[in-house]
């Protein structure tokens, strides 16, 4: 997929309708950066009035930190998430077809009781997923750190140089699953049948091959984002290039799939990854051809 095509076309897109597309991108991220700014500063307060010394916040064992902790994920989590897909709904109508053109408005969307339970839940599996994934990384990295500070022989050089190596690769690992789960509240729209679960699962095979179209769009619209000024315009264009994509890559897997239901042939690249109720569709109408 040409990158420089995805962004002409998103770009043609956004004409006459930048500003209400640039509201609904930003919410996600306001959200997550107004409870991340609520939980330092209430980290803050807990320093100035002498409740726990700085070294305490590292720790994770005092209770008054944990239950602020605690209390600021919920709230990103049961915030973010809906915001999120909400974003991704409106996107769909901008970018897709279907019931999605029909989508009604944003405040809509997001308070529909189906937004809030696969949203969250699909937050949440991503979120225990990656953890999971993290898990080796950490240990890996752990283990080399503690070998490194101290005094080593030669056959624990050995030792610690491949820690090292499988620290490196379990991080490469984690940071390709999280970018296959950057697809999941697109995938949610898409197939509204789809579980959080479902949806999660479905996103790794979904993604394979694929994850180079966003990194090239982040690469492109990165230094954009990493001004003040530049942040809302760089993350609605990198939102709807990336619906675009999203649409498109569902396209290739639903011809790949009809092309394969005609031929009789054996499966392409990318086909049988669609799930159970887009196959019935193409496979039905293939028949009927």
């Amino acid at each position: 997929m040409k990158v420089r095509e995805l962004i002409r076309y998103s770009d043609r897109l956004l004409k006459g309708r930048r500003s209400r597309t640039m509201m609904i991108c930003i919410l996600p991220l306001g959200a997550e950066l107004f409870f991340r700014c609520g939980e330092a500063a209430v980290y803050s307060l807990l320093l100035y009035f002498g409740s726990i010394p700085p070294i305490r916040l590292f720790g994770g064992d005092e209770p008054l930190q944990l239950a602020v902790t605690i209390v600021s994920t919920v709230l990103r989590c049961v915030t973010v998430a809906p915001l999120t897909y909400a974003a991704a709904y409106r996107l769909c109508g901008m970018t897709g077809e279907g019931q999605c053109r029909q989508c009604g408005s944003f405040s809509r969307i997001l308070l529909r009781k189906c937004t809030l339970k696969r949203s969250i839940s699909a937050a949440l599996w991503t979120k225990a997923i990656s953890l999971l994934a993290l898990a080796p990384a950490v240990f890996f990295g752990v283990s080399a750190y503690g070998m490194i500070h101290e005094k080593m022989y030669a056959d624990e050089v050995f030792i610690a140089a491949n820690l090292i190596f499988l620290g490196a690769v379990s991080v490469f690992m984690w940071l390709s699953l999280k970018l296959s789960f950057s697809a999941v509240p697109y995938l949610l729209v898409r197939f509204p049948k789809l579980t959080a679960f479902r949806a999660m699962v479905f996103s790794v095979s979904f993604m394979r091959g694929r994850k180079s179209v966003f990194l090239r769009l982040l690469a492109v619209y990165l230094p954009q984002m990493l001004t003040i000024a530049g942040l809302p315009f760089g993350l609605t264009k990198l939102m709807t290039a990336y619906s675009i994509s999203i649409d498109i890559f569902i396209k290739e897997d639903e011809y790949l799939e009809a092309d394969r239901a005609e031929s009789g042939r054996r499966k392409s690249r990318n086909t049988g990854k669609i799930p159970h109720r887009t196959k019935r569709r193409v496979k039905a109408a293939a028949d009927k051809a």
